[in-house]
């Protein structure tokens, strides 16, 4: 059975607004992935791509309007609920392109946050492994903490009262992600929006997973701007296979000092957000941090030799080529058949 919306009354337009590292890739993939059971719905996630960060920079550098994203989405009016999911949706300062889409749409806005210190650990990973500015890329973990303030979105006070504004209180719902609140963004979503999982497709390649905090220096030190995906992807393989193989477990890239120091920064943006929002004293509520897990500067050669990182890359690079060796000899015993 398929819902279509009445003439008479506005479809739902919900903005998922990120915030980056909070669940996004997997959730964005998901959705384009049941595109045909969120139509049976009479919800649509709507255009070709995984997620809509086109939109959002078209948007953000003033290279697409509020009218031409509206008569972009007039395709998509039979549907009673639209979705489009964009995690620099959040770095917007200007919403004045939210006005256009009211006239059409009754937007809301839900957004994922994530506590400062953490955010900031995953967001030099994904800089490092996956990077797209050649300047933050090339950081050492203490320069990357230098540049704090260049991500004025984490002042969740100030980016949270514009998108108020916007959308209105009653339409702007904030979930937070940690143990205790939201663990699991796709499921968390796909409840908020009433979205039954039951059908809906999975694939094991829905997250985007950190580098191992050993192998972030390997990685920053590889070029990896310079690299084509394909060749940044087989680089992080590889750095993944020795963290393993040599049991490289630290997960936590500044000490709680240093991570302390973040949420002092942010403190009283966190508790007037908890308090206007949420109507509590604290929006997170994990303990402080702390020193466990910590990763210290030559673990990896206190449990590496020479030797055995030598013998582990040939091993690995043999098991490759094998496999590339396998694939070519079975394609040409295949045309040939």
């Amino acid at each position: 059975m398929v819902f279509w919306r009445s003439k008479k009354t506005k479809s739902r337009l919900t903005l998922h607004l990120g915030i980056h590292r909070t669940g996004t890739t997997g959730l964005q993939r998901n959705l384009a992935a049941n595109r045909t059971q969120l139509a049976a719905l009479g919800k649509c996630y709507p255009f070709a791509d995984e997620n809509h960060q086109s939109i959002a920079w078209a948007i953000h550098r003033g290279r697409m309007s509020g009218h031409e994203l509206r008569r972009k989405l007039a395709a998509y009016n039979k549907f009673e609920h639209i979705i489009l999911s964009a995690e620099d949706f959040c770095i917007h300062r200007k919403l004045d392109w939210i006005d256009v889409l009211k006239e059409d749409y009754d937007v809301e806005a839900v957004v994922y946050l994530r506590r400062q210190d953490h955010w900031l650990m995953s967001w030099y990973n994904q800089h490092v492994k996956w990077p797209f500015s050649r300047r933050h890329s090339t950081m050492t973990p203490a320069e990357f903490l230098a540049c704090l303030d260049e991500f004025y979105w984490l002042d969740f006070s100030a980016m949270l009262g514009l998108w108020d504004e916007a959308v209105g209180g009653d339409r702007l719902r904030i979930r937070l992600l940690e143990k205790g609140q939201v663990e699991d963004t796709t499921a968390d979503f796909l409840s908020l929006e009433g979205i039954p999982s039951t059908g809906w497709k999975q694939n094991d390649a829905t997250q985007n997973d950190s580098l191992p905090v050993e192998m972030l220096e390997f990685a920053r030190r590889s070029g990896m701007m310079d690299l084509k995906p394909g060749q940044r992807i087989q680089v992080i393989k590889y750095l993944q296979s020795v963290a393993a193989g040599f049991h490289q477990k630290g997960k936590t890239l500044y000490t709680a000092r240093e991570r302390q120091d973040v949420l002092d920064h942010f403190d009283a943006s966190n508790r007037s957000a908890a308090r206007r929002w949420l109507g509590r004293d604290r929006l997170f509520s994990e303990a402080p941090p702390d020193d466990r897990g910590l990763y210290v500067e030559g673990t990896l050669a206190a449990n590496a030799s020479f030797d055995a990182l030598f013998d582990h890359t040939i091993a690995y690079l043999t098991e490759k080529t094998g496999q590339k060796r396998d694939t070519a000899a079975s394609n040409t015993d295949n045309r040939q058949e």
